[in-house]
């Protein structure tokens, strides 16, 4: 399934590139393979292969823990049910491929899959998100070549081996997914630069993303999070509490939109630290949260050591007594300012807590966060006012706000209408190339062959047309000239390789 099994080179670097070539050689074939698919096919194979290693998220989930020491097995146990069982399903009735026809405007599409993908793989959700870019690429008919982060390498090679198989076993070519088992940074750098990748999609840390942007080929990237919550004086204070120390704690706080920091209006702020307290978190006073912050961030440098690790380890560490069951550490913020370590991003159970009087000055506390990180990735607000929770999401540059829920699961989908993904855009403001919840339709790009059209697009427009085609309403090609056109697609692809 992996090339590097022939590769007996004695420098490692040397052989990280050289198995770097290989995979894309091998994908290149698969690709040739892949395009042959209907997409109907590609659907139906994704779902067999999703089947397959739902059995085994468990497994994987113990396994990912054990080798990173980041998360819970429990949540991560969820993380692979849901990327096995919603992946497959969420882009049922979305045409990812195919030819299709759409009167109103006169044009007839034509998808063409993007042929190889190098896919990133992070440290934090590393089996998750092989099976939920795996999906993706086979939902849309494109070879996946994965370079994992090296603290999660082992349970990331044997994921990707047993969907390998998978896919074989559905009718799948060989080599549809392979991984780079020598993650060094020349060998990714080699696979994300080599004119044999089509397109990169990155998700990991904001380096190896601006990498990716770098390398001169399409790159579908996303940016760093750095959560800010408002709680205004209208929120239902236990609720909020619940479903913030619920995302906070959630994987031990390694998701990228767990919340980071809490603004707390002065009204309800001493009623919101008791609920937080009765939540199971752990209200730090401020000499114990100069203490968890020096441990997190010894001389103003992030601690690695404490992502994804339980609360109560990160307090002893720290010199902090909490009990087992602490569910967050919520650390009071007297004095924010441009370049406080506690307003950074902390992927751990460590929540940043600031008193403010009003939203004005809440939001002018998330604008010192941006100087940090998350631009473009999410924002929460508990208010029983729709006009703050659009005045708040208005003021600050994050494209995603959850209003009254978790700012984890709720970001991608699970009580609001934002699409389901494992990977966020951030947009412009996060130096990305899109601000949506990335999916299969950006691994497709369709030609569009024009009919005359009376007064143009613009005609269109004026007469409601164009909205009329852009609410979905097309029709179908005859059989015939859909096959015909599908096989000339494949000769093209097959020329251009």
């Amino acid at each position: 399934m992996n090339s590097s099994a022939s590769i007996d080179l004695t420098d490692h670097d040397l052989a990280a590139l050289q198995e770097a070539r290989d995979l894309l050689a091998n994908a290149r074939q698969a690709a040739a393979e892949l395009v042959y698919w209907t997409p109907e096919q590609a659907k139906q194979v994704a779902k067999q292969v999703a089947a397959a290693l739902l059995p085994r998220a468990e497994f994987y989930a113990d396994w990912a823990v054990r080798e990173s020491r980041i998360g819970k097995v429990a949540d991560k146990i969820a993380k692979n049910q849901i990327a096995c069982t919603l992946t497959p399903t969420a882009w049922d009735n979305v045409a990812l491929g195919g030819v299709r026809r759409n009167d109103a405007l006169r044009i007839v599409e034509i998808g063409r899959p993007a042929g190889v993908v190098v896919g990133l793989s992070n440290s934090t959700s590393p089996v998750a998100t092989i099976i939920f870019k795996t999906i993706l690429c086979l939902m849309t008919r494109n070879a996946l070549v994965i370079s994992p982060h090296p603290v999660a390498l082992a349970c990331c090679t044997a994921v990707t081996n047993e969907l390998q198989a998978a896919i074989e076993k559905a009718g799948g070519p060989a080599h549809a997914l392979q991984i780079l088992t020598r993650p060094t940074v020349e060998a990714t750098g080699a696979l994300m630069r080599d004119a044999r990748t089509d397109v990169i999609l990155a998700t990991g840390g904001t380096p190896m993303v601006r990498a990716a942007y770098g390398s001169g080929n399409p790159a579908i990237g996303v940016g760093s999070g750095n959560v800010p919550i408002y709680v205004d004086a209208s929120a239902d204070i236990e609720a909020a509490a619940q479903t913030i120390l619920a995302a906070k704690n959630f994987d031990h706080g390694s998701p990228c939109s767990a919340p980071s920091v809490l603004m707390l209006h002065a009204s309800i702020a001493p009623q919101m630290q008791q609920a937080l307290a009765r939540q199971g978190a752990h209200v730090c006073t401020d000499a114990e949260a100069l203490q968890i912050q020096n441990y997190a961030f010894p001389g103003g440098k992030f601690n690695a050591k404490v992502v994804g690790r339980p609360a109560h380890e990160i307090a002893q560490a720290a010199g902090v007594q909490v009990p087992v069951d602490c569910q967050a550490l919520v650390c009071p913020i007297a004095n924010p300012k441009a370049g406080h370590v506690l307003l950074k991003e902390k992927l751990s159970p460590i929540l940043g807590s600031v008193v403010v009087q009003d939203m004005d000055q809440a939001i002018g506390v998330a604008r010192l966060m941006l100087q940090q990180s998350g631009a473009g990735h999410t924002s929460g607000i508990h208010s029983a006012s729709a006009e703050q929770a659009v005045v708040w999401g208005a003021a600050l540059d994050y494209y995603r706000v959850v209003v009254n829920g978790s700012t984890v699961h709720d970001s991608t989908g699970a009580n609001t209408g934002l699409p389901y993904t494992f990977t966020i855009g951030t947009g412009y403001a996060g130096k990305s190339s899109v601000d949506c919840n990335v999916g299969p339709e950006l691994l497709v790009n369709w030609k569009r062959v024009a009919f005359p059209l009376p007064g143009g697009w613009a005609g269109a427009m004026a007469s409601g047309a164009a909205l009329s085609a852009a609410s979905g309403t097309t029709s179908t090609l005859t059989p015939e000239l859909q096959a015909t056109v599908l096989r000339i697609v494949q000769e093209e692809l097959e020329h251009l390789r």
